[in-house]
């Protein structure tokens, strides 16, 4: 576990940034809202950590809509996987073929959403509130481990968690 400082926050918000340009966009809300927070930190996991509990990748519209998702876990990856509507982009993430890119108004833009993410395991410590974590981007990932000696290992994966102190 290391404590990320206000430059940390600087540097992974301008990474980030750059994925926006991307052909199909990607938009780290996940991290905007832990860099909002008092305190934000990283916390290495492996394989045996907890699956998220919600998904940590999204494909959707600027209308909101959700084209796709990731699956996080094989009781979801068994739900979808005899569905018609559904096609699979990898093991575990899934397209919906029903919906349409097309509103009102023109076609709608579509960009991957990494969102906020609760963090079950500090939602009731005392002192602190706004519990939210994310992941960062492969570029966000990478910065973290270099910076602060972790090895580049694709089996370690970083969570940035952000919260507040209590008013």
């Amino acid at each position: 576990m290391q404590l990320l400082s206000d430059e940390d926050g600087k540097c992974l918000r301008e990474l980030e940034s750059k994925r926006e340009g991307d052909v199909i966009p990607v938009v780290n809300g996940g991290l905007t809202e832990c860099l909002e927070r008092d305190f934000y930190l990283v916390i290495l996991k492996n394989i045996e950590f907890r699956n998220p509990p919600v998904p940590t990748v999204l494909l959707v519209t600027n209308k909101g809509r959700i084209l796709g998702q990731e699956l996080i876990s094989s009781e979801e990856i068994k739900k979808y996987q005899d569905r018609s509507d559904v096609y699979f982009l990898s093991t575990d993430f899934i397209f919906f073929k029903s919906k349409k890119t097309y509103g009102d108004k023109g076609i709608e833009k579509e960009f991957f959403l990494l969102p906020p993410v609760p963090f079950p395991e500090l939602e009731d410590v005392e002192g602190i509130s706004d519990v939210t974590s994310c992941s960062p981007s492969t570029l966000g990932d990478s910065y973290i481990k270099d910076k602060y000696g972790y090895p580049q290992d694709p089996y370690i994966a970083t969570i940035i968690v952000g919260f507040s102190k209590t008013k």
